[in-house]
Order: structure tokens, then sequence, then C-alpha cells
């Protein structure tokens, strides 16, 4: 029996672009251009306005999605770096690619990975597949295999939909093949039972996803593609920020108490081993205290998650790594005491009484877009063409829907380019927009 396939560094870093090869001549690397798309696109500054945990909240001192990324990014660069030096110490950088080079990738698909999140968060995603699973109708409009990539909906697939489709007006944002595999959480289709509703590959992008991993030279398991090593990085990135930041905002609106950072972590991170030290510590501002220990376990947690991949490269490498599986999830050290403390708060955390009556109220707004827009969609359907409400049209745009090609994928395309309007929505205008579909407002 031969060995297994293994993946080669010199495939997993093609700086090949999707769609066109942009000028050469440019002090930065293809990876720093794909950074800078990304921070300089629309999508992404309107993640300013999207909702990271705490929907339409006041507090300045609270996180978005937009800031939740930039810090992300900034893990993830980190990350890639390390994992970079390790590789080049190991002879396994290609000619010309360094460490930081590998810290660009990764921090390109850290920026993009929230880009493609529905307003009103993961209670967002969750309203958009409920309104699907409740129209029956769809099932027999779009049939059950295309239907799912609505019913599952995922933020994730929209990201990737986002960077080779629709970004910068219908165009993509014409990113790196690399940096396309480091943004695949999740490389498969609705259709692949993963055990949960995640997926990052929707049907419209499938084909040139495909032919990316492909050159990727990402291992082909029949209904899925292994990860790409870096993706692994940007997911650690993703759970070390969120799981510190979102406990930390917590205090900031007093679900928890404001000595929760000290007191869950004190311990772990040896603040406490002395009294004098301890009492400093406690005398503090809480944000400045919380500052501190944000600072030392985002440090630790880095080195931890870095310890995981070389622990697990060979896994990593060849696709064994059972699909499933995250660094942090894996860990032992510090990212397993960050992820333990999250879990033992998380019921406080998402079921505050605030943020259950806001993200009610969220669903009843995507409910009511999702109504006003969708009317009409599935009915009077008169092949290659299906109705669509003018007051909709007029709404879109009508060049929206005369630019969608008459395929057998036409119908799916028509209701796919519905929901980019509503998932690329802000808060703040979907909010509005609910206010005037009700007459509240003008």
């Amino acid at each position: 029996m031969g060995s297994a396939p293994r993946m080669d560094w010199n495939k997993l870093l093609d700086a090949t672009r999707t769609d066109w090869n942009s000028r050469q001549k440019d002090l930065r690397s293809p990876f720093q251009r794909d950074v800078d798309r990304i921070i300089f696109s629309d999508a992404f500054r309107r993640l300013s306005r999207k909702t990271q945990v705490h929907p339409l909240n006041e507090n300045d001192h609270i996180h978005s999605r937009l800031t939740h990324s930039l810090e992300v990014a900034t893990v993830g660069k980190s990350l890639g770096e390390l994992v970079g030096g390790f590789l080049q110490e190991n002879g396994e950088l290609p000619e010309g690619i360094t460490p930081v080079h590998i810290g660009e990738i990764v921090q390109a698909a850290c920026l993009a990975h929230d880009i493609g999140n529905p307003p009103f968060g993961h209670s967002g995603e969750a309203a958009i597949k409920d309104w699907f699973k409740s129209r029956s109708n769809l099932a027999a409009f779009l049939g059950p295999e295309l239907l799912t990539d609505f019913t599952k909906f995922d933020g994730n697939a929209m990201a990737v939909r986002t960077m080779l489709s629709t970004g910068f007006y219908k165009e993509g944002m014409n990113p790196t093949y690399a940096v396309v595999g480091a943004l695949l959480k999740y490389p498969w289709l609705s259709t692949f039972d993963a055990g949960k509703d995640k997926f990052s590959i929707f049907r419209t992008e499938a084909t040139a996803v495909q032919g990316v991993a492909r050159a990727l030279g990402l291992i082909d398991k029949g209904d899925r593609f292994a990860r790409h090593p870096l993706a692994f990085l940007m997911e650690a990135a993703d759970d070390i920020c969120y799981r510190i930041i979102d406990m930390e905002d917590a205090t900031e609106l007093g679900i928890l108490s404001r000595e929760f950072m000290y007191e869950q972590f004190a311990g772990p991170l040896g603040l406490d081993a002395q009294p004098a030290r301890a009492e400093r510590y406690r005398k503090r501002h809480f944000r400045q205290r919380n500052s501190i220990i944000r600072a030392t376990l985002i440090g630790l947690a880095t080195e931890d998650a870095v310890g995981i991949f070389k622990a697990n490269y060979d896994a990593v490498m060849d696709g064994s790594l059972d699909h499933s599986a995250s660094l942090m999830d894996m860990s032992h050290g510090i990212c397993r005491t960050i992820h333990d403390a999250y879990k033992g708060i998380e019921d406080r955390l998402f079921l505050s009484r605030r943020k259950a009556v806001l993200e009610l109220g969220a669903q009843n707004a995507l409910y009511l877009l999702l109504d006003r827009t969708m009317v009409d969609v599935d009915e009077s359907k008169q092949p290659p063409q299906v109705a669509v409400n003018p007051k909709v049209r007029a709404l879109l745009g009508a060049e929206l829907f005369e630019d969608i090609p008459e395929d057998q994928l036409h119908d799916y395309r028509l209701v796919m380019a519905i929901v980019d309007y509503v998932s690329g929505m802000t808060d703040h205008y979907a909010t509005d927009l609910c206010r005037k579909f009700l007459g509240l407002g003008y």
C-alpha cells in the first residue's frame, strides 16, 4: 500500500487570482493586496453596524463585527507568522515565500471570515433559516437540494460568495487561491451532513471553489475537501478572540460581574501568586484589569494553538484530522481554560433579557424583510422567467434581475440575489427599512 496523499505547500500558497491577474509591479505581496482590498471594501465597512453578540448596542466599548474582525486578523497574522517560521525551519516554504507571507494569507482570511454575516449576528442566520424552513412552497419551486442552501443558510458561505462573486458590486474581490483556501472553514456544500448547519460553499460558487481547491491540492474526500492547513489558523484566531472578547463585553454590560475576568483567570495566569500583586490588580479599574488579562490570554492562547498545530501537523497535511476538529477543542492548555470558562457562561451571555428581547425583534424584522422581498417570487412561474413583484424590482434595482443568467439555476439565483440584499444589510438599515415597510417612518 502506498502512503496517504499529502498536501504540498508549493500548491497551497498559490497566488493565482480567481478572475483576472492584476498588475505585477507592486511593492506589496499578492496576499497583502488581498488584505487591502478587503479592508477598503464596502462589505467590510458595513461590519461596523453589524452585531457581534449584542444587537443595536449604544455602548461604544462593545464590539461590532468590524472590531471583532480586525482583532481576529491581528491574532491570525501572528499565528500565520509563527507557523510560517515552523515551516521555514523544516525547509517546507517555497522559494520566495517568507513567514510574513503566511501571516498575510491568514490575516486576509480572518478579515473576510465574517464579511458575509447577516444583520443581527447568529440570530439573523437562524431567522433566515427558519423563514425558509417555514415556506414549504419553495421546496417545489427550487427543489430540496437547492433549498438546503437557504434552510441551512451560513454566513461562512456568504463570505466566500462575497469574495468571489458579489463584492465590489457583483464582481467579487478577485482574491488569491491561497486566501480562498484559508477562508474555507467548512469546505463542502450544504448537502453534506456535517452534524450541524455549517458549510462554506453555495451552489453559485461551487464550480469556482472546486477549481480553486484542486489547484491548491486540497485532498478530495468525495463529498467534501480536506481543509487547507491555514484554515485551522483562521478558525483558531476567531475562537480565541470571540470567546475572550464576548466575556469582556459581558462585564461591560453588567451581564457578568466586573470582577469576572480576574476571578476566572487570575489563577491560571498566576496573577494572584503574590498577595501584594493580586491586590494591585484588584484595585485597578475593571477595564484596565480586563485589558491586561485579555492581552495575556491572547498571547498564551496563540502559543498554545501553534503548538497544537505542530503536534497534529501530519494529520493536518494528509487531511486525516477530523473535519469537525478545531485547535481550541484539542487543547489541554490555556485554550481549553478559555473554552471551558466560556461554556460556563453561555446561557447567561445569550439568554440575557435585553439580548433575548432584541433578538426576538430581530427575528421578526428579518421575517418581515423576507416576506416583503420574496413576495410573488414563486408565483406564476413561466420558464425561464419567474414573477418578481414590481415594487421589489424597484427596491433592489431592475439590473439585479436582468443580469441573472437564464439557465437551469435561474430561479435559485433569483432567490439568492434577494438573500444577498437582505443578508448584506446592517442592523440599522434592516431596522429602518422594517419601520418603513410598516408605515412607521419615511
